[in-house]
């Protein structure tokens, strides 16, 4: 474990330090989330798109921990930011990208919208006027590999640091887990799921083998739970037109719920087909990685 100084104040409750990395003296949890398995994309350079896009970045998957904390007052953005990037070099971890305050323009402010959901206005007022710093580093621990993101502001209303770190312990997705249950779960706290099991070529809406895992559990999750209504929602990368890929999607859907009631005995009133093409990605187009994570076909309750 990267060990700093000892805290102070009272944490939110069913929060923690991540067992590699822990506070800064002092400080305490404003904000805690834990997933077992998500995508996280982090930027190699501080370019925007439209303001709220990385342009240039990587994604990576795995357990997903996400810890807001506020530091004690007096205490500057610079003094943890060091601090931070002294303590990860001496662990062995590799800088992937870093920027101080105006270097980063506004590029901080994505990770406030994008992964505090807009809820905390005080590490937004941290961030803004180009006032944030980012890093990221990756590394391993007890032979485990990991990617650890810091972004920070100095709050100046309050005369403390704001800085929010998300540590990814990277891995692939065992498809043993993906189940009635893990999908209820997720369904439950965000809404949605994504499947990335069901399989078509290019520019075709038809269903190739090997889908049939993930087909089964989209039927065995909406049969046991019958009064669950939701959209099948299918999503591609940017490759090609925009209304091509719009209407690929919703052929895509389409398929999908024509063969979950003709094969699998589903109600089709439990779920409406949807295509939106590019307009949600998940991480960025400008690497194959980013488009695999695009193209996906998601359950969303209504």
């Amino acid at each position: 474990m990267i060990t700093l100084p000892a805290f102070s104040q009272e944490d939110v409750p069913n929060s923690q330090d991540h067992p590699l990395l822990s506070r800064y003296e002092g400080s305490w949890i404003n904000r805690y989330s834990k997933k077992q398995f998500e995508t996280f994309t982090y930027p190699t350079a501080a370019d925007l798109v439209d303001y709220n896009k990385l342009k240039h970045g990587k994604s990576v998957e795995g357990e997903l921990t996400f810890i807001e904390y506020v530091s004690p007052e007096g205490v500057t953005a610079t003094q943890v930011f060091r601090t931070y990037q002294t303590q990860l070099t001496k662990a062995g971890f590799k800088v992937i990208f870093s920027c101080t305050t105006g270097e980063c323009g506004d590029m901080p402010m994505h990770f406030v919208r994008e992964y505090v959901d807009g809820r905390s206005t005080e590490i937004g007022n941290a961030m803004v006027g180009q006032r944030g710093s980012y890093m990221v580093a990756s590394g391993t621990h007890d032979n485990k590999p990991y990617v650890v993101s810091l972004v920070i502001g100095d709050d100046k209303r309050n005369s403390t640091a704001r800085y929010a770190i998300n540590v990814v312990q990277v891995e692939e997705l065992d498809t043993e887990k993906v189940n009635v249950a893990t999908v209820s779960d997720k369904l439950q706290r965000e809404g949605r799921y994504a499947f990335y099991g069901i399989h078509f070529d290019t520019n075709s809406a038809a269903i190739k083998d090997g889908s049939e895992e993930a087909l089964k559990i989209i039927s065995d999750y909406l049969k046991s739970n019958p009064d669950v209504r939701v959209l099948l929602v299918g999503h591609t990368d940017n490759s090609g037109d925009y209304q091509h890929n719009v209407d690929l999607s919703l052929k895509r859907a389409e398929s999908v719920v024509v063969k979950l009631v003709a094969d699998y005995g589903l109600n089709p009133d439990q779920v409406t087909a949807v295509g939106v093409g590019m307009a949600s990605p998940v991480a960025t187009n400008n690497d194959e990685a980013g488009k695999a994570l695009n193209r996906r076909v998601e359950l969303v309750v209504r």
